[in-house]
C-alpha cells in the first residue's frame, strides 16, 4: 500500500488515459496510472492515425439504421455482426436504433460538435507539451468516390458539413491523381477535407505521452484493476492483491470499462466495435495525407511504420478470435485502390473500440458527486478527442470550469 493516498488513480493507459494522466501530473498532482498491459497497447496502438475532426455525425443515425439490415450479417460488408455474438449485442442494437431517431441524432451531433470544435487545437497543445508536435500533420484528407451513383450523396455531405464549419471541396479525377499518383482505381472525384490530419504513428504518440507522464512524476503499475471501493478516499485493488489509495479515480480503460463502472454503481450499455488493420511495413506511398473510400469504408494512412489500411466495423465482443476474412478483405481493397501491392507481407492487427449506443463517450464526474470520473466510449475518435478530453478531465479534477456542457456525456443518461 502506498505511504499516502495518490491525488488521482487513472485506470487505463490507452491514449485517453495517458493524455489525462499527463495533464494531471503536469499540474502537480500525484498520479498513479494502472493498466493490465503496457501503455498504448490497446485500440490506441493500431488505429488509422486519422485526426477526424470532420466526424460530427454519430454513427447512430436514421440513414445507418435504414441501411443496416443488408449489412449486418454479410461477411464482406463494412458493418457486420459476428453471428455468434448476435444474441449478446441485441439489447445494444435496440438502444442504437432508439438513439438514431432524428431528435436524438441532432442532439448527438450538437454534443460531438462541442468536443470537435477545439479537438485539433487541444491535441496540438497536448503533443507540443510532450515534445511530440512533429508527429502531427494537419494537411487534410481525401475521400474517393468511385461510383457515379454515389456522387450526389457525397456532394450533399459538403453542404451538411459546412453548417458545422468543416471545409470540404469536391475535386476532379485529375486533381485526385495529382494528390495521389499511386492510385489505380477509376474515380468520379473526391471530397478533399481541410482542417483534418493524421499522426505519423499512433503508438509513437502514446509512447511520447507516457514518457512525459513519467518525467512529470507519474507512476505506472502494470496490473489489472479488479475493484474500486470507497466513497471518499478510494481503494483501487489489482489482480495481484495490491491496494492503492487515491482521493480521485478516473476510469478510462476503453472497452474494458463496463465491469468496473458497474462496480461503482453505473450499469452502462458499453459494447465493442472490433477494428482491423493491415500495415505494409517500410512502404512509402507518393501521397502524404490519409485517403479513404466513400463506398468501401476504408482509409489508408501513410505512417512512419509504413502504409496502414483500416476499416469496417465488426461487433463481436471481447472474446471471439479475429476473423481472418476481414484482413483478406482489407488486402483486396488495398489492391483494388492501388494495384498489385505486396499485401501478402502485410502485418495484421485487431483491436477493441469502446462504443455506446448513441456513439457519445461517457465523460466527466459521476452524477452522484463522488470524486469518480469517467472518460471512455470514444469509439473511433480516441486519438482525435484525446486532447480535449484531457483538458476537460484535468479542469474538473482541479476544480475549474471545463467550459463545456457535459450533460450529454453523463454516466446516467441511459
Amino acid at each position: 500500500m502506498a505511504d499516502k493516498p495518490y491525488d488521482v488513480a487513472v485506470i487505463g493507459a490507452g491514449i485517453i488515459g495517458l493524455a489525462c494522466a499527463f495533464r494531471l501530473a503536469r499540474e502537480g498532482q500525484r498520479v498513479l496510472l494502472l493498466d493490465r498491459t503496457a501503455p498504448g497497447q490497446g485500440a490506441s496502438f493500431g488505429n488509422a492515425g486519422h485526426i477526424a475532426t470532420e466526424q460530427v455525425f454519430p454513427l447512430a443515425s436514421p440513414e445507418v439504421v435504414r441501411g443496416a439490415l443488408r449489412y449486418l450479417l454479410d461477411a464482406e460488408s463494412p458493418l457486420r455482426i459476428r453471428p455468434a455474438y448476435l444474441a449478446s449485442i441485441l439489447p445494444w442494437l435496440l438502444r442504437f436504433a432508439w438513439a438514431s431517431r432524428r431528435l436524438s441524432f441532432d442532439r448527438g451531433t450538437a454534443a460531438l460538435s462541442s468536443l470537435q470544435s477545439t479537438a485539433a487545437a487541444d491535441l496540438a497543445a497536448l503533443l507540443s507539451d510532450v515534445g511530440a508536435a512533429h508527429l502531427m500533420h494537419m494537411d487534410g484528407h481525401m475521400v474517393l468516390v468511385e461510383s457515379s451513383s454515389s456522387v450526389a450523396a457525397a456532394q450533399k455531405e459538403v453542404a451538411a458539413l459546412a453548417k458545422f464549419g468543416i471545409e470540404t471541396n469536391w475535386i476532379s479525377p485529375l486533381q485526385v491523381r495529382e494528390i495521389a499518383p499511386d492510385l489505380t482505381v477509376p474515380v468520379e472525384g473526391a471530397l478533399k477535407f481541410s482542417g483534418t490530419g493524421h499522426v505519423d504513428d499512433p503508438h509513437a504518440v502514446c509512447q511520447a505521452l507516457f514518457a512525459a507522464f513519467l518525467a512529470a512524476g507519474g507512476k505506472f503499475v502494470q496490473s489489472e484493476v479488479t475493484d474500486i471501493a470507497g466513497s471518499g478516499d478510494f481503494s483501487v485493488t489489482t489482480s495481484g492483491g495490491e491496494s492503492h489509495q487515491a482521493e480521485n479515480v478516473l476510469l478510462s480503460c476503453g472497452a474494458w470499462s463496463k465491469a468496473l463502472a458497474a462496480r461503482i454503481g453505473y450499469s452502462l450499455p458499453l459494447d465493442t466495435e472490433r477494428g482491423y488493420h493491415i500495415t505494409l511495413g517500410g512502404f512509402t506511398p507518393r501521397f502524404n495525407i490519409p485517403i479513404a473510400s466513400y463506398e468501401r469504408k476504408v482509409i489508408m494512412t501513410p505512417m512512419s511504420c509504413g502504409l496502414r489500411m483500416t476499416g469496417t466495423v465488426e461487433f463481436g465482443g471481447l472474446r471471439l478470435p479475429p476473423d481472418e476474412r476481414r484482413f483478406e478483405l482489407l488486402k483486396r481493397h488495398m489492391n483494388a485502390l492501388m494495384g498489385n501491392m505486396p499485401t501478402e507481407n502485410a502485418s495484421t492487427w485487431m483491436g477493441f473500440r469502446p462504443s455506446l449506443p448513441d456513439h457519445l463517450p461517457v465523460l466527466g464526474r459521476v452524477p452522484d458527486g463522488r470524486k469518480l470520473f469517467m472518460a471512455f466510449g470514444h469509439q473511433h475518435l480516441g486519438l482525435t478527442l484525446s486532447g480535449v478530453t484531457a483538458r476537460i478531465i484535468a479542469a474538473q479534477i482541479m476544480g475549474r470550469n471545463a467550459g463545456i456542457d457535459l450533460q450529454p456525456f453523463a454516466a446516467d443518461r441511459f
